[in-house]
């Protein structure tokens, strides 16, 4: 009976730090699509954990019901996992950058699986095909059980697969972290959930989710702070702790570059279109960088550094590379910006700097080298 209490006390403690969280989300200013679906992810879990507590008295005996309803009280906890692994996958493929999930064709098709799942819930309910449970309230696992969880196990493994993927191959350095432990976090939950069918007393699964989910959060709460809120790309702080670190060791064969880029008569943009017209510039032209720097080989670290100013930090075999990836960057800006219908024109300069590994300077002393060749572009214009 303790082992049980225990359990249970377990599952409560976790609802009230998931709570706490929940309640810092809710009342946060940040609204957007995933962070909504992370909220509702932590709600299910909230709702697991209870239900999975009152499942276990009911199976233990401590209280007694009837065949129907020991059935309702099973498939509860399975619910609240399956629509957790659902909204889990969604809020990967929209923090991944694809929100054409949430269109119509595609939700519905990704839901299949979802959909499967409760069809064999129904099922379940005039079969012993899921549940086979006896006059006592006992319960055994029918054929379909396998199946049926490995649905919501499905979504989970699909979207660490794809994170961990994402993670390596991304070239936006700030998104790592966060898809490291979007990767980490249906793992840990399901190695623990099959550890849990062995010792049922133990509280393994909820300490796990929760711990997943506190590193998920975060996680999400430093990368938000690391980027920059209008481009959705690196921050100034961020663009200096990413370049301390790269100061301190050489990639072989590799040289390290920082490239400055200055957009022209962004002033004059403001001034005569308005704020939101100068918005859009940075905007187009934090797109032209991802677009010009894509190519994972470049190693290419992207940030805005204030107002219409942005750094590139980049390694290369040697300094042509460094050039066509500024006139890369400055073709696909004009390209980009003539695109967009914007009625103005939009120009930019880059500098560049090499970062000399023998007489090592400091993170100013490096862009102060690299303005120097911004102007001497800007005065040979």
């Amino acid at each position: 009976m303790a082992d049980y209490l225990g359990y249970v006390l377990a599952n409560i403690s976790c609802i009230v730090f998931l709570s706490i969280v929940l309640f810092t989300l809710e009342k946060g200013i940040d609204k957007q699509v995933s962070t909504l679906f992370l909220a509702r992810i932590m709600m299910l879990l909230v709702g697991y954990f209870a239900s999975d507590s009152v499942w276990v008295l009911f199976e233990c005996g401590v209280f007694k019901c009837s065949k129907t309803a020991m059935y309702i009280i099973t498939i509860i906890p399975y619910i609240c996992l399956l629509i957790t692994a659902w909204f889990w996958f969604l809020y990967c493929e929209i923090v991944q950058g694809n929100t054409k999930i949430l269109s119509w064709s595609r939700f519905v098709a990704a839901a299949v699986p979802f959909l499967t799942a409760i069809i064999i819930l129904v099922i379940g309910v005039f079969t012993d095909y899921l549940f086979i449970i006896d006059d006592s309230g006992y319960l055994k696992y029918g054929f379909l059980y396998a199946f049926l969880l490995s649905i919501p196990f499905g979504y989970l493994l699909s979207s660490s697969i794809k994170s961990f993927y994402r993670a390596y191959t991304s070239n936006r350095y700030y998104d790592h972290s966060l898809y490291i432990a979007m990767g980490v976090f249906p793992i840990t939950p399901m190695v623990c959930g099959m550890l849990q069918a062995f010792f049922l007393t133990v509280p393994i699964m909820c300490y796990s989710a929760t711990a997943a989910v506190l590193l998920l959060y975060l996680t999400a709460t430093e990368n938000r702070i690391s980027k920059d809120p209008l481009t959705k790309i690196n921050n100034r702080q961020e663009m200096n702790r990413y370049l301390s670190q790269k100061m301190k060791s050489r990639t072989q064969k590799m040289d390290l570059y920082l490239l400055i880029l200055d957009v022209d008569h962004f002033k004059g943009i403001n001034d005569r279109y308005g704020h939101v017209e100068g918005d859009r510039a940075l905007v187009t032209v934090a797109k032209a960088l991802e677009i010009s720097c894509s190519d994972a080989k470049n190693r290419a670290f992207l940030s805005r550094f204030g107002g219409d100013e942005f750094i590139v930090v980049m390694e290369a075999e040697n300094e042509q590379q460094i050039q066509e990836a500024a006139e890369l960057i400055r073709e696909n800006i004009t390209k980009l910006n003539e695109e967009s219908g914007a009625v103005f024109k939009l120009e930019a300069c880059i500098g560049y700097a090499r970062y000399d590994f023998d007489n090592p300077v400091t993170i100013p002393q490096l862009i102060a080298q690299a303005d120097e060749k911004l102007y001497e572009m800007k005065n040979n214009r």
